[in-house]
């Protein structure tokens, strides 16, 4: 980072760690999906029609998510930003500002763009309506535990957390927006596919029987490599390339895998599995630019009724790529990504409903805004993060695990604290049969 982005990023108060926000929760573990309640005293939506968005995180993900948001509903005025990096948030409002259809509506003016780890506070305080929140996923919950206890309606990229304790707050902060009357959406954004949604209803209506099992692969060359500078700290370094750090990303098969296993767990009605047991590790991503995460993952989710959910994935570069997801059942098979069902009671999805899911998941976001009936997507965000971060506690140590013993985890992968001069917790490459479950 520049010197002077460097100074920008650290005006303002370190926020308080994870461990503080988990002391002060509430004990309740439950969320629901869309339950018909009233907005009006808490959506601070003005005269003229006006929804008022911040944004946390202007990465990628964060400038589409708010672009869609803006694309969704031309009341939405994008009117506050953060980000750690001052570069990064700069990037961001210039792509926006490119786009003829929202660019009228990008409103940020130099008193409302923060940077540092505590812009996300400056945020919530801007007077807005909506936070989207699409930093790396360590910050997840205790972004999302401050915007629901101010009042803010919420868009949650996905995965949740990167731990247990993460996953625990997320769903005290689930039902607490439900006693606040508050929209939690997720991006899981599969959910919001009519062609996925009407196979997992004609699923669940046994179009193909019993399910036998379930197969998911998700297999590319990874992403981006940001090579460290000089004068970068190391929690800098990190921070710049979150991704290869399983305290800011989860590990590549809870940041990205994540989509694939929430669509098992949705096929199978949001139950959850009573065991896993998984396997990976490091073979061709070794380098000191790749962290400490691992490169490919393989888990079986065992159910109390003898179905198996297997999933693999993984990043290594030169190897063909796979994108799989499908049901077996006692009549016929789903093919997920294709949108098809054989067997007893063939079906295809009309082309007419292959769209993009990103844009219709804040599409219904702001109409169900407007309409006044609140979204909470927080039970299953939760939930299928942690079928995730199941399979990377069982492959890192070796061991096989139960839903509660996951659950239950008390490992925290929080640093220290959040400052550019704090020491990010130690990055060593998990050993299976060393590395110790806790």
């Amino acid at each position: 980072m520049k010197n002077s982005a460097m100074a920008d990023s650290q005006k303002g108060t370190v926020c308080t760690s994870r461990r503080a926000f988990l002391k002060q929760s509430t004990t309740a573990v439950a969320g629901g999906l869309v339950t018909g309640l009233s907005i009006a005293h808490s959506a601070h939506l003005t005269g003229s029609g006006v929804i008022r968005v911040g944004l946390v995180g202007c990465g990628g993900r964060g400038t589409g998510a708010a672009t869609q948001v803006l694309n969704a509903d031309r009341g939405t005025r994008l009117v506050a930003i953060s980000d750690a990096f001052a570069d990064r948030l700069q990037v961001s409002l210039k792509s926006m500002k490119q786009q003829k259809d929202i660019a009228d509506r990008v409103l940020v003016d130099s008193d409302h763009q923060f940077t540092g780890f505590d812009g996300y506070k400056h945020v919530i305080a801007s007077d807005v309506d909506v936070v989207l929140l699409a930093t790396p996923p360590h910050f997840r919950p205790m972004h999302l535990r401050a915007c629901i206890e101010a009042g803010k309606h919420v868009f949650a990229e996905k995965p949740v957390a990167v731990d247990a304790p993460g996953v625990r707050s997320v769903l005290e902060t689930t039902e607490l927006a439900k006693r606040k009357d508050l929209f939690i959406v997720s991006g899981l954004n599969g959910r919001y596919s009519p062609a996925l949604q009407e196979i997992v209803r004609r699923t669940q209506d046994g179009a193909v029987g019993e399910i036998v099992a379930l197969h998911a692969a998700r297999y590319g060359g990874g992403v981006w490599v940001r090579p460290r500078e000089p004068g970068m700290t190391d929690m800098e370094y990190q921070m710049r390339n979150w991704y290869y750090f399983t305290w800011l990303s989860g590990d590549f098969n809870v940041e990205q895998f994540v989509h694939q296993i929430d669509r098992m767990a949705w096929i199978m009605s949001d139950r959850y599995p009573a065991r896993c047991y998984s396997t990976g590790g490091r073979q061709s991503r070794t380098g000191p630019d790749h962290g400490h995460i691992y490169d490919h993952f393989s888990s079986v989710f065992e159910y109390p009724q003898g179905v198996r959910v297997f999933t693999t994935t993984r990043h290594q570069r030169g190897c063909t790529s796979e994108s799989q997801a499908i049901v077996m059942g006692t009549k016929g098979v789903i093919d997920l990504n294709a949108g098809t069902i054989t067997g007893a009671n063939p079906w295809k999805a009309p082309r007419r409903q292959r769209v993009n899911s990103h844009q219709l998941e804040q599409d219904a976001f702001l109409a169900a805004l407007r309409a006044g009936k609140v979204i909470n997507n927080g039970d299953y965000m939760a939930k299928s993060t942690l079928m995730a971060i199941m399979t990377r506690m069982s492959a890192y140590t070796g061991q096989s695990l139960t839903w509660e013993q996951a659950l239950d985890s008390r490992q925290d992968l929080s640093p220290s604290g959040y400052t550019w001069d704090s020491q990010p917790p130690e990055a060593q490459v998990a050993v299976p049969g060393v590395t110790e479950f806790v």
